[in-house]
């Protein structure tokens, strides 16, 4: 049953992100209304709801404030137009700022009208103080995912006192303050009015039990890295980052975002803001043959000019990334709960049946290690970068159950035996698991 829920919420994440609450109405799409007039705003988060929106937070100092809309409002129609999720931008950009539209909005189930008057987006929405961004769940540090009408806990941020409080992965959020919490989006109107300080108590049913979890409210947005970062060169569809590289993937291009001069493609002439367009002469796309020969040419293209440059093979993994949505099996956001995931401590790609990677072997599925973490439990038994990780405790690493599944139900201090298959060759080694760190 654990198996399963645990698929289900990983089936569900992208939807999740794709209704999170949002920001109303500042979203990246309406910038190019910008060129033309200015972007209509109302100000307030949201979730998308079957009726329409629910309003999780009211920012002040907007027109949402002065029409005295609330948290928990749902907003089902600007001026008899129906709305939801996926319409509501479209509907809003057919008004200019100034414009007054009607809202239909349901509130302890009756229904009324209220009139707001459309503001022009601010442009400091995001650092002046006087639109102080409404309370959210994960900026209280306590990270959540929906399946169905059911919130599961599934990580909470390290250090924070939501951390310490001591949840469970896949505990069930029940209530939060005495509100029943069926969805993330009560979840965030229930501590949207909180302020730093304030005291909540979340209720979770672990098993057959019910616990009530009492905790301070913080606000960790505040904490995030205050630094200016310029808006990439590159629209990325995936990311690479540890403390040496950070890597952005597009179409036709890979990004250096930053990196330090203790890297070794740093001292191979890589840097930051360069964009790599061709390996080996070929695009990007097609460059799967990364593995033979002490070294790769790059072509890359920089302020100054295109030049090409030789790195070492060991950078081909970096590179794959491009090709393939890279898996971690290092770290993970249950950072700070009790319950931790254990890892084996690499990055890998799961590979297709039709791989070249198996080509002359009885091998069909696998894991390719792409990275070994220096200090984690696979670096101590010898895994090498290359090697194919096919099975855990004689059971297969596939796309459908993958390696980070093999993995996931095993506990810190467990050995267990992986099949690999390294240059050709099926061999077996024995890893002792730890927790994440």
């Amino acid at each position: 049953m654990k198996n399963y829920l645990q698929n289900l919420i990983r089936l569900l994440a992208l939807t999740a992100l794709l209704t999170t609450s949002a920001i109303a109405f500042a979203q990246d799409e309406m910038e190019a209304a910008a060129e033309t007039q200015a972007i209509p705003f109302i100000g307030v988060r949201y979730w998308g709801v079957d009726e329409g929106i629910l309003v999780t937070g009211v920012i002040p100092n907007t027109p949402a404030a002065s029409a005295d809309l609330e948290a928990g409002d749902l907003v089902t129609a600007f001026d008899d137009t129906d709305i939801d999720f996926s319409s509501i931008r479209d509907v809003l950009l057919t008004y200019v700022a100034g414009d007054t539209i009607s809202l239909s909005v349901e509130r302890d189930n009756a229904d009324f009208t209220t009139d707001v008057t459309l503001m022009a987006l601010p442009e400091d929405l995001f650092s002046n103080p006087d639109y102080a961004m409404p309370l959210d769940l994960a900026s209280v540090g306590l990270y959540v995912q929906q399946c169905d009408d059911k919130v599961y806990i599934v990580g909470a941020l390290a250090g924070s006192e939501v951390a310490e409080a001591g949840f469970h992965v896949y505990d069930r959020l029940i209530s939060v303050d005495g509100d029943a919490i069926d969805s993330i989006g009560a979840a965030d109107v229930a501590v949207s009015d909180l302020i730093e300080g304030d005291e909540l108590a979340i209720k979770v049913l672990r098993g057959d039990r019910e616990l009530t979890m009492k905790v301070i409210a913080e606000d960790h947005r505040r904490r995030r890295d205050p630094r200016h970062r310029p808006r990439p060169r590159l629209e990325a569809s995936s990311v690479y980052q540890t403390d040496g590289i950070g890597l952005g993937y597009g179409d036709g291009a890979i990004e250096i975002r930053e990196i330090s001069p203790a890297h070794e493609l740093y001292a191979a002439g890589l840097r930051q803001d360069d964009l790599i367009t061709a390996v080996n002469g070929a695009a990007i796309e097609e460059a799967k043959d990364l593995f033979n020969g002490e070294v790769i040419n790059l072509t890359v293209r920089r302020a100054s000019g295109a030049l090409s440059l030789d790195v070492p093979s060991t950078a081909a993994p970096l590179l794959m990334f491009g090709l393939d949505a890279p898996q971690e099996q290092d770290r993970s956001i249950w950072l700070g709960l009790h319950e931790k995931q254990v890892t084996l401590g690499v990055r890998y790609i799961q590979l297709e049946a039709d791989s070249p990677f198996f080509e002359g072997s009885a091998v069909s599925s696998g894991a390719y290690v792409a990275e070994v973490i220096e200090g984690l439990p696979a670096g101590a038994a010898g895994i090498q970068v290359g090697d194919i990780i096919v099975a855990v405790e004689g059971e297969l690493a596939t796309l459908e159950v993958d390696l980070r599944n093999r993995i996931y139900f095993h506990k810190p201090g467990d050995t267990v035996t992986l099949d690999l298959l390294r240059a050709g060759e099926l061999m077996q080694v024995d890893v002792v698991l730890r927790v994440s760190s």
